[in-house]
């Protein structure tokens, strides 16, 4: 059943490419956004609707391509057969959502889901019993605080690898059985861990000890980056004839494939990418300190009688 979790994860590809610092950018002679511009507003005047940054987000895409997407995602609307593929859909084609995990899966989901749940349920009756505690006993000399720290259980390719491809595959199949226009074909893949970085392996071949001054730079990535992983992109051409577009959300941005064009992104990645695993802790604090009741000042007036 598709909700806020599907909405949420489109407009927030929606607010990147029609929107800057969080507001969304609007004409500057008509003070429209693209949700108020007109369809041939919008077409003459596209330019002027969007973000002058997102070409950041695009890879391998033409300028039509470019046009053509950003169209896509101020059209779409959410399928009202709320519980069938695909989630979204627009005049010649549909947006299908779905997430992916680098954790561990069980017939229960992914471990990494489930354990911050419990934490965070835990954590949050654990809030409560304090703020209670605290409200008994106020403390008017000093800051209180209280500190619970998540630690990420396993993660690692492998599992991000076989999740992509088991869920790609399951909503392959729900197409295959989809009666609606499926001229323009969009995966929307959203991956909201932060557990795998990515570290260039440019020293394949590498003669010991020769210099190479600074012909090249290793490139770094604290966020798995779908665009870079050249296993996965092969596999994602394979459904070139059926899926157009595939929109990879993480934590720290996004990227808009076009599954045609992914030889030519191939050519570019001379070299593989390692992809490990970080250790990685989110601390979550709450602190308290307790202010003096002051009561209202009380105002004295003489009052005369005559």
């Amino acid at each position: 059943m598709r909700g806020e979790q599907e909405l949420a994860c489109l407009n927030y590809v929606r607010n990147n490419i029609f929107g800057k610092n969080g507001t969304l950018i609007k004409h500057p002679f008509s003070n429209k956004t693209y949700l108020e511009a007109t369809d041939k507003e919008f077409i003459d005047d596209e330019i002027f609707f969007i973000n002058s940054d997102c070409y950041k987000y695009y890879f391998g895409l033409l300028e039509e391509d470019r046009f053509q997407i950003e169209n896509i995602l101020r059209t779409a609307k959410p399928n009202q057969q709320k519980s069938e593929f695909p989630d979204f859909v627009f005049e010649n084609g549909f947006i299908e959502h779905f997430q992916i995990t680098s954790s561990r899966e069980t017939r229960k989901g992914a471990v990494h889901k489930k354990e911050m749940q419990q934490f965070k349920r835990q954590t949050a009756k654990e809030i409560e019993q304090l703020k209670q505690e605290w409200n008994e006993i106020p403390s008017f000399d000093k800051m209180r605080s209280e500190h619970w720290t998540f630690t990420n259980p396993e993660h690692n390719y492998d599992y991000l690898e076989k999740s992509l491809k088991n869920i790609w595959n399951h909503h392959i199949e729900s197409l295959k059985k989809y009666s609606g226009n499926q001229e323009i074909g969009v995966f929307l893949i959203e991956y909201n861990e932060i557990a795998l970085s990515m570290l260039e392996n440019i020293f394949t071949g590498w003669i010991d000890g020769m210099s190479q001054g600074d012909l090249r730079e290793q490139q770094k990535f604290t966020c798995y980056r779908l665009s870079r992983d050249k296993n996965l992109l092969n596999f994602i051409y394979q459904f070139m004839d059926i899926i157009t577009y595939v929109i990879f959300v993480y934590k720290e941005g996004l990227e808009i494939i076009k599954t045609e064009n992914i030889p030519y992104l191939l050519q570019l990645l001379p070299w593989d990418f390692i992809v490990y695993p970080m250790r990685v802790k989110g601390t979550y604090s709450v602190y308290n300190i307790s202010l003096p009741f002051a009561p209202p000042e009380s105002k004295n007036e003489d009052i005369n009688q005559d």
